[in-house]
């Protein structure tokens, strides 16, 4: 398989690292000052998010197996930088204006960051984002003299996630229920499903669905606008019109 960026044969070996966990917290900690800064971070910066980092969760960071004994000496955050270098995951870049070493996240490594942040964070906001732009999305485009078919192209998009998400909502009901099964007496049933199922499932993944704001609020909307453009003619040939002169 051909990928768009080239990622360096060394960027898998944080996934084998003993030390997986505390790499992939530290990216987080990192992206999570990087996103507030235009192009990179400096050096001196990313040590000290990593310093704040381990004084908050005490790290724990074991040897490598091919690490070898100075590298072993060096601090804690000094380590887990020099890893994320040396696995691709960060990229150095040096700046001999001013003779000062700037720390970038290269484009795949940011792909996959998004992807650990997202299965770290609870969907619920995910969905009340992707059906609202739909919502918006499709308000704008029947009602918008200024609108064009790209916009339905994102109203697709974004239906795409929300089914995602809804999809990854009924897998984590699905694994509650399995622990359910597992349980051996009354007892241990009852506990799992007064602490699991009230915050878990009511609380967490029912949210979309139970609010003022919920999901079928917007989809009863989205429904009768789109009905309606299928059935309104003159309104479809005036968009076909405006496509044409556009192409």
């Amino acid at each position: 398989m051909q990928f768009y960026y080239e990622i360096p044969a060394s960027f898998w070996s944080l996934f084998r690292s003993v030390n997986r966990d505390v790499y992939i917290e530290a990216l987080l900690a990192v992206n999570d000052e990087y996103q507030y800064n235009n192009y990179f971070l400096s050096r001196e910066a990313c040590l000290q998010i990593l310093s704040d980092l381990c004084a908050r969760t005490g790290c724990g960071l074991k040897r490598e197996e091919e690490e070898t004994d100075e590298e072993a000496q060096e601090t804690a955050p000094g380590r887990i930088l020099n890893r994320l270098l040396k696995f691709g995951w960060l990229r150095r870049v040096e700046d001999y204006s001013t003779m000062t070493a700037n720390i970038v996240i290269p484009d795949y490594a940011s792909v996959m960051i998004e992807a650990f942040e997202r299965l770290a964070s609870e969907p619920e906001e995910d969905t009340q984002v992707y059906i609202q732009n739909v919502y918006a999305t499709l308000f704008s485009f029947k009602n918008d003299a200024r609108m064009n078919l790209s916009m339905l192209r994102t109203a697709l998009v974004n239906t795409r996630k929300l089914n995602r998400a809804l999809q990854d909502m009924l897998h984590n009901m699905d694994r509650f229920f399995g622990r359910l099964l597992e349980k051996r007496n009354y007892g241990e049933l009852l506990r799992e499903h007064l602490k699991g199922y009230v915050e878990e499932v009511v609380e967490r993944k029912y949210h979309i669905l139970k609010t003022s704001d919920n999901f079928y609020i917007y989809k009863t909307d989205i429904r009768r606008w789109l009905q309606e453009m299928r059935e309104d003619t003159a309104w479809v040939e005036r968009v076909r019109k405006k496509q044409r002169t556009r192409n």
